[in-house]
């Protein structure tokens, strides 16, 4: 007699009821489960983003807030072409000196030596060009070269005897004070020659040469910083040395050659303010100090929050020299001045460190 031997279930064909009752189960679950929580996790996510867009164009928006409110308060004088051409032929000499300073700054170090190399460039080629009569094009490289050799004694002391940036920078800034002041025998001195004042003075589309110079400046250091391995490597190094160290990166070079360059850009600077001012005074070294560093550490918190960066930079010094104008127009007194480029400063330097913490908590 033949028997019907029970067949095995597969487990494929146990699997699929199963899983045909969980898809169900899940089913029902999204089914009824309340869409508020779906919700609630979009809205932090536009939240959170909305934020990062607010932290990046913040100084912007203050910039704009500004304009806006001098051009109310002050409507004959503030909107105007005039206070327009003034506010951005003035801070040429700032931007490129402060786009240079942004390289060591980047790469974690200071340099406060930046306004003592621009007054020691403007003095140096007024004596050279003006007392000792040498032609422009012999001076220039004089002057960058002189420059070159204020870097690279700041990276002696700072990379290959371990020193303080802060500390060498600011003594050495000390240093150059005095050497200028003896150069130039504690004398302005007036007169640029012809084609340095043509140079700096000379207008396109309205605006003068160093504008449009300052401008490009700024992109070829946008485009290092951000587009090129350089940059990477400046950025890695100045948010930790010890482990670009480690991952093979020649710290001690790019520490080296961002205060060197620092330097270069300042040089720069120096003789387009010569041309520019028509003079040069060996005493205005601490003028460049607080708006100078004011801008580059309220540039780190526009555009790259938390990273020093060339547009930041430049819409710093705007916000910076617009402030100051438009109080002066309002008939503002001249100690205003230090007192919103130091208010500007330790500002930025909280609002940076802010950004900075809640870069490393995410």
């Amino acid at each position: 007699m033949q028997t019907d031997t029970p067949k095995t279930p597969s487990p494929h064909a146990a699997a699929t009821p199963s899983s045909k009752e969980a898809q169900a189960r899940a089913g029902s679950t999204a089914a009824v489960a309340p869409p508020g929580r779906a919700k609630s996790a979009g809205d932090r996510r536009a939240s959170g983003g909305a934020v990062d867009l607010f932290q990046r164009y913040a100084v912007l928006l203050v910039l704009v807030a500004l304009v806006a409110v001098y051009s109310v308060l002050a409507p004959d004088t503030f909107p105007t072409m005039d206070t327009f051409r003034v506010i951005t032929s003035t801070q040429a000499v700032l931007i490129v000196a402060v786009l240079g300073l942004t390289l060591p700054f980047a790469a974690g170090e200071f340099d406060l030596s930046f306004g003592a190399v621009i007054v020691w460039a403007s003095t140096l080629t007024a004596v050279l060009t003006k007392q000792q009569e040498w032609p422009l094009a012999a001076a220039v490289p004089v002057v960058l070269v002189s420059c070159l050799l204020w870097g690279a004694l700041n990276a002696l002391f700072v990379v290959g005897f371990g020193i303080s940036s802060m500390v060498t920078t600011l003594g050495s800034s000390t240093v150059i004070i005095g050497l200028t002041l003896a150069v130039s025998q504690s004398q302005v001195i007036a007169g640029p020659p012809e084609l340095l004042t043509n140079l700096t003075t000379g207008k396109l589309l309205g605006l003068p040469y160093p504008v449009w110079f300052s401008f490009a400046v700024a992109v070829v250091v946008w485009l290092v910083l951000e587009h090129t391995p350089l940059g990477r490597y400046l950025y890695f190094t100045g948010e930790g040395r010890e482990v670009a160290r480690l991952s093979g990166l020649p710290v001690d070079r790019l520490r080296t050659g961002a205060l060197i360059a620092s330097a270069l850009f300042c040089g720069v600077a120096g003789m387009i303010s010569f041309g520019r001012l028509g003079s040069a005074d060996p005493n205005l070294g601490s003028s460049f100090l607080l708006p100078g560093a004011a801008a580059v550490f309220l540039g780190a918190t526009v555009v790259r929050p938390g990273r020093f960066n060339a547009w930041g930079t430049v819409i710093a010094v705007y916000l910076l020299v617009t402030g100051v104008t438009g109080l002066q127009l309002l008939g503002g007194a001249g100690w205003l001045e230090n007192v919103f480029n130091g208010g500007a400063l330790v500002l930025a330097v909280t609002f940076a460190h802010v950004v900075a913490r809640r870069r490393t908590r995410v």
